[in-house]
């Protein structure tokens, strides 16, 4: 396949290089992805001001451009330099912290494949439930392997997949959920503190709330051991009968998945 990686946290970022590296083995991987962190810009675009776009060696093999503008804007940069169709897929990640519940209102990450769908071309946002010292392995090994085996031509029109992977050791994911995004909100604020040259800034804080815990939400299976495939819709609904699909061939993935075998799953094997 040919797959164009891209994310909000920055072309140097952990997840992104991790996943091109293992999905470079197999397919045909491109990166456009921002020059920073971009993180909570949702699904904004540069509009009034020009976009810098430049070819960088970020991965061996691995065709890698870096762009000033948004996770939206370099998936608009890739479809514009190397054309529509030089992709079969996008995948937009993997994300250093969660993108559940009201997380994908401000989510750079889902923006970013949600434009992916806006052309066309079928797309998928990942994130591992971790704020610090992340482990991507299971993300990585789920990636590389539902890439390979979903059928991407089930995806309806205008609909995505935003898929969080618990911060947990592989072997003690429970199991594969089709979720719906919901219950899990923040309060947020600023919090006013004074700089070394005595000038007053404001600091974004956040308190996390909980409003619901039904069965088939996000962070529900997440907190449960669970990864979460939310389909996610452009305009705000989901097909039910495309929900109902996607439950079986989670539930036949999920089978494969968690029963290849006894294999050893470390870094290493990511950095090769």
């Amino acid at each position: 396949m040919k797959i164009l990686l891209t994310n909000d946290d920055g072309i140097q970022a952990t997840g992104i290089r991790s996943l091109a590296k293992r999905l470079s083995r197999s397919h045909e991987v491109t990166i456009f992805a921002p020059e920073s962190n971009r993180s909570g810009v949702s699904h904004s675009i540069t509009w009034l001001t020009p976009v810098r776009i430049r070819e960088t060696n970020t991965i061996e093999n691995v065709s890698s451009f870096c762009t000033s503008g948004t996770p939206a804007d370099c998936v608009i940069a890739a479809t514009t330099i190397k054309g529509i169709n030089s992709f079969d897929l996008v995948v937009s990640g993997i994300n250093h912290g969660q993108n559940l519940g009201v997380d994908i209102r401000y989510s750079g990450t889902l923006s970013a494949a949600l434009e992916a769908r806006t052309q066309g071309i079928p797309a998928m946002a990942i994130s591992i439930v971790s704020e610090e010292n992340a482990d991507f392995i299971a993300a990585v090994d789920f990636s590389e392997n539902f890439v390979r085996e979903y059928n991407w031509n089930k995806l309806p029109r205008h609909t995505v997949l935003n898929v969080n992977v618990p911060a947990i050791p592989r072997d003690k994911i429970r199991g594969i959920s089709c979720t719906r995004p919901g219950g899990l909100i923040k309060r947020r604020w600023f919090e006013k503190k004074v700089n070394e040259w005595g000038e007053e800034e404001y600091w974004m804080q956040k308190e996390i709330l909980h409003d619901s815990h039904e069965e088939d939400l996000d962070y529900v299976n997440v907190n449960k051991g669970f990864i979460s495939v939310s389909p996610i819709d452009f305009f705000g609904s989901c097909e039910e009968s495309f929900r109902l699909s996607l439950e079986e061939d989670l539930k036949i993935f999920e089978a494969r998945w968690l029963n290849k075998g006894n294999e050893k799953f470390s870094m290493a094997s990511f950095e090769q």
